[in-house]
């Protein structure tokens, strides 16, 4: 089965046409979308709602809350809905940047490949940006230069990427080790880059793809607040650095 997570806050302009891409390229694979709301003040859970059928899961936060609960309901309600280990949860992100065209990949990655995690990855060849503002382009470029220093994982070169792919027994040794409440400890998009580094103790069978990220797809509003982020940045390293070398120490099965 294949588990898509869309992380949705005031995206009434795009959702339409991304369920309508998703149905259309998962029409011959069992699937199921999960529509996490995070108190959307547009009618994007109303749109929601009229699109919803047995293929949409919708989990709504009464208020807006962050990106780090938005995962953490996303992914606990795909853990909940898999039915194998070896099923495929795929984040995206709902404006348009995610790549439709790059769903199969990103699925054949682990399906077929055998990777464990699958990375659309704007830092490898062929891969990169289009359209993107100049100063969120050198946030980007050293947010991620940042976390490669810090927590260097092989065959990865994007951390901070939305888009990817990952294997259920994955996750599920994440959420063993780490228990529900603190499978996603983080608040804002750090989050994202928190669950990778964790997933990477776990496997080491992760592999990317090249990805054009053409922010000119955007519909709406960018939700990211460089100055919270960057502070949540120092706090991130800090603490993880701890977290993974006390993780190194665990005895692997």
């Amino acid at each position: 089965m294949i588990l898509v997570i869309l992380a949705i806050y005031n995206e009434e302009k795009s959702i339409r046409q991304l369920v309508k891409n998703l149905r259309h390229s998962l029409k011959n694979d069992e699937y199921k979308i999960i529509a996490v709301d995070d108190g959307s003040s547009d009618d994007s859970l109303r749109i929601l709602n009229e699109l919803k059928g047995e293929d949409i899961i919708i989990a709504q936060h009464k208020v807006n809350l962050s990106i780090g609960a938005v995962f953490s309901t996303g992914f606990n309600v795909a853990l909940q809905a898999a039915k194998s280990d070896n099923d495929i949860v795929v984040l995206m992100e709902s404006d348009q940047t995610s790549d439709i065209e790059l769903l199969r990949k990103l699925i054949d990655e682990i399906r077929i490949k055998g990777s464990d995690i699958a990375i659309a990855s704007r830092y490898i060849k062929n891969g990169g940006y289009l359209n993107f503002p100049l100063t969120r382009k050198i946030y980007s470029k050293l947010a991620n230069s940042i976390l490669k220093k810090y927590f260097p994982i092989a065959n990865v070169s994007d951390y901070t990427i939305f888009y990817r792919s990952y294997r259920v027994i994955c996750l599920k040794k994440v959420m063993d080790f780490f228990g529900a409440y603190n499978f996603i400890h983080f608040r804002g998009f750090v989050s994202n880059s928190e669950l990778l580094i964790k997933a990477a103790c776990f496997t080491g069978k992760i592999s990317e793809i090249p990805f054009k990220y053409d922010y000119g797809n955007k519909e709406g509003k960018s939700k990211l607040l460089v100055l919270n982020n960057i502070l949540e940045y120092f706090y991130f390293i800090f603490s993880m650095k701890k977290m993974v070398g006390a993780l190194k120490k665990v005895p692997k099965e």
